[in-house]
């Protein structure tokens, strides 16, 4: 794999500055009307991409009723949020002909990387680290939009397919191996569980124990933001856990790193960057992994130096979907170009994100962090499929309206929709939709 890193730090900026900001902005999807999909099937997959295609089926008219789950804490003793409550998902069984065809969603939700940051994501947005607030009332997780969406209208591939959202309680960009001996304290990191890994694979444990997932003919992992990180960070173990002889292939929705220095208005034209700051980054993320007791791609991490400053390379989605990198599973990518959030950790501001109006400096960065993402993305292995426009959102996959809002690139006009369900039926079939 890569040695050499180019990553831009996400844990820096306060998620809270950020969140949502995708969805709040107006005509994100593209103006053009839905039309037939138009793909591109290039570059060849390799020969290592050997899922075969699938024909989905229906059966059933409506989806059944989601139901939460808790996990047993005596059965996972390690698969704890971060205060110590145990995690927990969303599960509505398939319906019909499609109850073998699975998704299991990681949710996204930011990251904890110290005291601060810790105290107000546990001040702000309790269920980010505790099951109890859904305990108390469980139809806080029961809204599913977009890709989990029950609605055959909005979801006509997989609505009736079973469909499973882990709960995001970790903090960890679902990454993190750390067990607190200690009384959980909002305000004290060190006191805090950090078990993304953990309840990863608790929950697919516990789908395979007691709701049929053994019997599953197709299994897509799929997250978004954080959740899509930990796609990159779980694919690899997770392809070895699911039932033998399952069709398994990932999507990851607004993760994908794009290898760029920070915005600096007082930067030289036309890009303003600040020159040099990914070791800095790099540094500071390296510290997060020791709150976290974290690691990236298990198959990477396995042939990287231990310390954390090497690690952080395992996080770094751009290598690991490299040509000679670790992830060469069949996989879809959803990034804009402008992803908002990437953009605001960048330096932008989310008040000029939002309202559209951007100085110089801030349009010469933008121009220059899209014509870099649009390299990155074309610079990926020959079996990653790619969704990427250029405009201001975030999150798009269980966002009720982009979801299935039309974008148009320089082949035609497609939604995502559209897009990943003529990916999911033919994974070796490469799609890029990269917009100019």
């Amino acid at each position: 794999m890569k040695t050499n890193l180019c990553f831009c730090l996400r844990p820096v900026i306060s998620f809270a500055t950020l969140v949502g900001i995708g969805a709040m902005l107006t005509g994100c999807g593209g103006n053009s009307t839905a039309t037939s999909p138009v793909t591109t099937p290039t570059p060849t997959p390799s020969s290592s991409c050997t899922t075969p295609s699938v024909t989905i089926t229906h059966t059933a008219s409506a989806a059944n009723a989601p139901q939460l789950v808790f996990l047993d804490k005596s059965t996972y003793p390690q698969a704890l949020c971060n205060d110590g409550t145990p995690a927990a998902y969303v599960l509505r069984p398939g319906a019909g002909a499609a109850a073998n065809h699975w998704i299991i969603s990681l949710q996204g939700g930011g990251e904890c990387y110290d005291q601060a940051s810790c105290a107000n994501r546990a001040a702000d947005t309790p269920t980010l680290v505790s099951s109890a607030p859904y305990r108390a009332t469980p139809s806080l997780a029961l809204g599913l939009g977009g890709l989990l969406d029950s609605n055959p209208s909005n979801n006509p591939d997989f609505y009736d397919a079973s469909t499973v959202e882990v709960l995001y309680c970790s903090s960890d960009e679902w990454s993190g191996a750390k067990a607190s001996t200690s009384a959980f304290h909002p305000e004290d990191p060190t006191t805090w569980n950090f078990q993304g890994h953990a309840i990863v694979n608790a929950v697919v444990a516990d789908l395979k124990a007691s709701h049929n997932l053994s019997a599953a003919t197709d299994i897509m992992l799929t997250g978004q933001s954080s959740g899509g990180v930990g796609v990159f960070l779980n694919v690899n173990p997770i392809a070895k856990l699911v039932p033998s002889g399952a069709r398994f292939a990932a999507f990851s929705d607004a993760a994908f790193d794009n290898a760029v220095d920070t915005f600096n208005p007082a930067g030289a034209p036309p890009n303003y960057t600040n020159t040099n700051s990914i070791p800095a980054e790099i540094t500071q993320f390296s510290q997060v992994l020791l709150l976290w007791n974290g690691s990236g791609d298990p198959v990477c991490s396995a042939a990287t130096p231990p310390d954390p400053s090497s690690q952080v390379a395992c996080y770094n989605s751009q290598s690991l979907l490299a040509p000679n990198g670790t992830i060469t599973l069949p996989m879809l990518v959803s990034i804009s170009q402008k992803d908002t959030y990437a953009l605001g950790a960048s330096g932008i501001s989310g008040a000029d994100i939002q309202s559209g109006n951007f100085t110089t400096a801030e349009s010469g960065y933008i121009a220059y962090f899209a014509t870099n993402m649009r390299a990155n993305l074309n610079s990926t292995n020959p079996n990653v499929s790619i969704f990427s426009p250029n405009s201001f959102v975030h999150i798009e996959a269980t966002d009720f309206t982009l979801y299935s809002s039309p974008v148009t690139f320089p082949n035609g006009t497609i939604t995502l929709q559209q897009e990943i369900g003529s990916w999911y039926k033919a994974p070796c079939s490469v799609q890029r939709n990269i917009a100019n």
